[in-house]
This record gives C-alpha cells, sequence and structure tokens, in this order.
C-alpha cells in the first residue's frame, strides 16, 4: 500500500510538471477580474445618468452609493456619444488621464502591458471606440488619484450598455526601446 502511494504520488509530480501553468491572466495572477455595468451616458425627462455611465477602479463601483465616494471624480465613462459606443477618461478639470485599446485580448493571453504616462498638463484624451472582446489600459491621473487599471469588454448592447471585467494594477514598466 505504502509502495502504491509513493508510485502514485511520483506520478502526480511528472504529469503536474508535464501540465503547462495556468494563463498569467496579464502579468498578475494574484488579481483576479472583477465585472462591472455601465449604461450609455443619457438624459431622459430631464434626468442625467452620468453616475450609471461612470466607473471608478479605485472604488470599484459606479452608480448614486459610488458617487458619494469619489466625489463625482470618476475614472471612466461610457456612451457619451450619441451615435456610437465610446469611453471616455476626461471627466474633471485637471485631469490628466489616458486611455489606450489593446486590441482583441482574453484575461488567459500572455502580453506586456505597455506604459502609458499621464498627460504633464490637463488635457482632454480623445474618446476610443468600445470593442466587444476588446481590453483597455487605463492611467487615471488627477490632483487626487494616480492608478493604473486593465479592462475587457466582455459584452456590448450598442448605444445602451456595456459589461467590462477589470482590475487595478500596478504601474507598468517602461518600453527598453
Amino acid at each position: 500500500m505504502v509502495r502504491l502511494l509513493a508510485v502514485l504520488f511520483l506520478l502526480g509530480g511528472v504529469v503536474g510538471f508535464l501540465v503547462p501553468p495556468p494563463p498569467a491572466l496579464s502579468q498578475h495572477p494574484e488579481i483576479v477580474p472583477q465585472n462591472a455595468t455601465l449604461v450609455a451616458r443619457r438624459q431622459i425627462d430631464g434626468y442625467d445618468n452620468y453616475d450609471l455611465a461612470a466607473f471608478s477602479f479605485k472604488y470599484g463601483g459606479n452608480g448614486p452609493i459610488t458617487r458619494g465616494l469619489t466625489r463625482n471624480n470618476w475614472d471612466l465613462l461610457f456612451g457619451n456619444a450619441r451615435d456610437r459606443d465610446t469611453f471616455d477618461v476626461t471627466m474633471v478639470t485637471d485631469d490628466r488621464s489616458r486611455i489606450k485599446d489593446l486590441g482583441e485580448l482574453s484575461w488567459y493571453d500572455t502580453f506586456t502591458v505597455p506604459s502609458l504616462d499621464a498627460y504633464p498638463e490637463p488635457t482632454r484624451e480623445l474618446s476610443v471606440n468600445a470593442v466587444a472582446g476588446h481590453m483597455y489600459l487605463v492611467h487615471s491621473r488627477d490632483r487626487d488619484s494616480d492608478h493604473y487599471a486593465l479592462f475587457r469588454v466582455e459584452t456590448l448592447q450598442p448605444l445602451q450598455s456595456v459589461t467590462i471585467s477589470w482590475k487595478l494594477i500596478p504601474e507598468p514598466k517602461p518600453d527598453k526601446n
């Protein structure tokens, strides 16, 4: 019986060695992505749903409850254009934030997260198109915050809503070029 257990233990070690390691989850497997849904920003009957279209990576949410935490200083806005699905990262007057579409990627792909410096002065970042299956890097920077997040568009209901998976990440290392 002891010999059988020893053989099984050794066999398990060899099989475990031959099985590929789990995906890197974008180089930070200890940070598990979370999900959020944002609705396209609209004004209906005098009500502006801005806090449901905006999202804070720092506080991990959106809506009226998170608005109290953010003091209306959000990291991401969805659907501010009437005719197309876009993301914006310029929210406050001292915003120096940036966003970059990394293309079609999954959390299980291994890829290098590029460096994305904030603007040196407050600047209006151009909107980027929201595309299902694409991964985005955000560097949120203003007088109250300086953090990085990766997010992926999981589902997109055109001109209505987007569900993203996201996680805060450490500052990417600068490219060595």
